[in-house]
């Protein structure tokens, strides 16, 4: 927006000495004697100074275009240098998703293969217990058998201990 404005300014101000140069033709084109140290010549004072303002003014015009194209070089050379920052950003986080997601498919494989472990073992566990209750049942039903064979026995003896008295 400023520079609109100061562009608008300095035309107007372009205009201004146009007019004021054409109002003043006949006294800028006067001859007059010039003096350049070593020589002198005849000539007209207001056109040669009138000449002088348009190439300092041309060359300020293209000091100007030469910074604007400098500045907008520049400028694409840094949008570049962020284009190529932002791909290497998103390639380094696109590679961080893919080891977090090997990592994690790591860690579950290794989570499924302790769990299936823990299943075996379980499984196994399972098995020795009843194997063990099977046992100490058929342990215990055969002393149980005994103690009533025993008793039978002891029970047997006593009936035909206290018939023969």
């Amino acid at each position: 927006m400023a520079m609109n404005v100061l562009g608008a300014v300095i035309l107007v101000a372009l205009f201004l000495l146009a007019g004021f140069t054409l109002a003043n033709w006949s006294v800028l084109t006067a001859p007059t004697l010039l003096s350049f140290v070593a020589f002198h010549v005849e000539g007209p004072l207001g056109v040669i100074l009138l000449g002088v303002t348009l190439v300092l003014v041309a060359l300020f015009v293209l000091y100007a275009l030469m910074l604007r194209t400098n500045m907008l070089m520049e400028s694409r050379r840094h949008n570049q240098e962020l284009q190529a920052q932002r791909k290497l950003a998103e390639s380094a986080e696109a590679s961080r998703l893919n080891e977090l997601r090997a990592q994690v498919t790591h860690e579950f494989a290794q989570l499924r293969d302790a769990i299936g472990q823990a299943d075996i073992h379980m499984d196994k566990m399972e098995q020795s217990m009843r194997q063990s209750m099977n046992e100490a049942a058929n342990g215990l039903a055969a002393l149980v058998g005994e103690m009533d064979d025993k008793i039978d026995r002891a029970l047997a003896r006593n009936a035909t201990e206290t018939k023969g008295h």
